[in-house]
């Protein structure tokens, strides 16, 4: 029996058990449309590592990205600086683990939707040394990532950003090794799926914050600022509540990159005004 006469005949057998209305109710491929939500153990390679590869490829589904919990991802993260971070980047492996370190907390975010508005602000010189708090987050921050009260989704961004700093740090400074630092040393490379430019541009948006950040948490008199403090501060900027400090709001940030994320640049061929 041909493959349309099996079918038609399922249908048909389908209709009379269930009726039309009741058929159309029941999507017969909605369990193809929702993967599984993923475990931390289903990155475990046979080597008791985290399977870059196998996690190299789920991040570039969004449905697998979109079914991640939170609690998975923090799992999956501290795996990966465990197994292959802990004592600096080293090596092509190595430096896969922390691209996508990285981009798990990117992707699982929103953090690369903030990205895409950042990176051509400040590799276009829009934000410099006399840019303030305020002005930053006025260019960089998505309106959606505002829309949230509670300033949940703002803080998550925010935090992806320096979670992805801690290892564009690490990746910079496994290609700055030589003298000038600054610059990508001579034959430097990054894993074959990785880009420069996508990894460069990341990595200056995230050093951006970091210093947004650590601007709020070091401004005198020492308040004695924890992160979440300073991301809370930082919201109410962002949002113009009444609440928003002023002096926090007008605060400079020194965004000058470090040497690891000018060497990213430099293998790139990008650099700054």
């Amino acid at each position: 029996m041909s493959r349309v006469k099996t079918l038609a005949l399922t249908m048909a057998v389908l209709f009379a058990l269930a009726g039309c209305a009741q058929l159309f109710e029941f999507n017969l491929f909605g369990a193809l449309d929702t993967p599984p939500v993923p475990t931390a153990a289903d990155y475990e390679g046979a080597d008791g590592l985290v399977d870059l590869d196998k996690l190299d490829e789920d991040l570039d589904s969004p449905a697998v990205v979109d079914a991640m919990t939170d609690e998975v991802v923090a799992e999956i993260e501290q795996n990966i600086w465990d197994d292959y971070l802990d004592d600096g980047v080293s090596g092509e492996e190595d430096q896969l683990a922390a691209i996508l370190y990285a981009d798990l907390a990117l992707k699982t975010s929103g953090g690369e939707e903030l990205v895409n508005n950042i990176a051509e602000v400040i590799l276009e010189d829009l934000i410099d040394g006399t840019s303030t708090v305020a002005d930053i987050l006025a260019d960089i921050i998505p309106p959606e990532a505002l829309e949230d009260p509670t300033g949940l989704t703002f803080a998550a961004m925010v935090n992806a950003l320096l979670t992805a700093n801690d290892a564009y740090l690490l990746l910079g400074a496994s290609i700055d090794q030589i003298a000038p630092f600054g610059e990508a040393d001579p034959g430097a490379t990054l894993p074959p799926s990785a880009l420069p430019g996508d990894v460069a541009q990341k990595a200056i948006v995230a050093c951006t914050m970091r210093a947004t950040v650590d601007a709020i948490m070091t401004a005198p008199p020492p308040p004695d600022v924890s992160e979440a403090d300073a991301i809370a501060a930082m919201f109410l900027i962002a949002t113009d509540d009444p609440g928003a400090d002023a002096g926090l709001a007008g605060l400079t940030p020194d965004t000058t990159p470090p040497n690891p994320i000018l060497a990213l640049l430099d293998l790139a061929g990008l650099s700054l005004p």
